[in-house]
């Protein structure tokens, strides 16, 4: 059983994506490289932003795409991605394709509600205005919008829930469905992130350095060793007991 284990253990993809991550976050640390970054935040931010400055399409668009009522939309969205994996023709059955993602929903759950909000927010204390509240030049949508409540600031901006969310997802997807199916993904998570970013009520490194190295840094833990192995057919198992599943005698094989 640990041998079967042990080749879920992808120690180069694990080693190699996780400096991808040390060196993006070191570039946006190091005194030399962040002035970059921040100039980056700052032109991005005031770009996005000038297309809800006058255009009544646009305000009304960006209102409508962040809105609250849009987050269940996201989630049918993502819940049709996983069950389209759930009931597609292979070799594994249906309940452990279940299981597996039972484990992802649970560690996006985590990540969310533990990272970000527990240790990000209250152990470390890291207080990020959003660029909204830094700049006085922006455009606040809220104040052009008045017939819908909109979100276009924030003082803990950092990281953002809904871009950890989405690009879990994203990452999620490329893993269980495939490329074409994890750039489909990649493309809607866009409409997804991005009203954030139009409002003001985040910068672009709270995605790229709060979501993005938090997500990707979980998902390579997961998918690189033998914890989602472990944990799906452990609760593959589980559900058997209750839930008798055709083709339950199918050996599982790496995944």
């Amino acid at each position: 059983m640990i041998s079967n284990y042990l080749k879920n253990f992808h120690f180069k993809k694990l080693i190699l994506s996780i400096s991808f991550i040390l060196c993006l976050v070191f570039s946006w640390l190091l005194t030399i490289t962040h002035g970059w970054w921040e100039f980056l935040d700052t032109k991005f931010y005031f770009w996005v932003n000038s297309f809800i400055e006058t255009s009544y399409f646009w305000q009304n668009f960006w209102a409508i795409a962040s809105h609250s009522v849009l987050d269940w939309i996201h989630d049918l969205v993502m819940i049709a991605f996983f069950l389209s994996y759930v009931y597609q023709k292979d070799d594994k059955p249906k309940l452990y394709k279940f299981s597996e993602v039972l484990f992802f929903s649970f560690t996006i759950a985590f990540s969310v509600l533990f990272i970000n909000r527990y240790i990000f927010a209250d152990i470390f204390q890291i207080h990020r205005w959003s660029p909204s509240l830094f700049y006085d030049s922006g455009t606040f949508l809220s104040e052009k919008v008045h017939w819908l409540k909109v979100k276009d600031r924030s003082r803990e901006s950092y990281p953002g829930d809904h871009g950890t969310t989405a690009l879990f997802f994203v990452l999620i997807v490329f893993h269980l469905k495939g490329l074409k199916n994890g750039i489909i993904a990649f493309l809607y998570s866009l409409y997804w992130q991005l009203p954030r970013l139009v409002t003001g009520s985040h910068w672009l490194t709270d995605l790229l350095m709060g979501s993005l190295t938090i997500s990707a840094f979980i998902v390579s833990i997961c998918i690189y060793t033998p914890i989602k192995k472990i944990v799906a057919t452990k609760l593959y198992k589980a559900m058997l007991k209750i839930l008798p599943s055709k083709g339950a005698n199918v050996k599982l094989e790496e995944s």
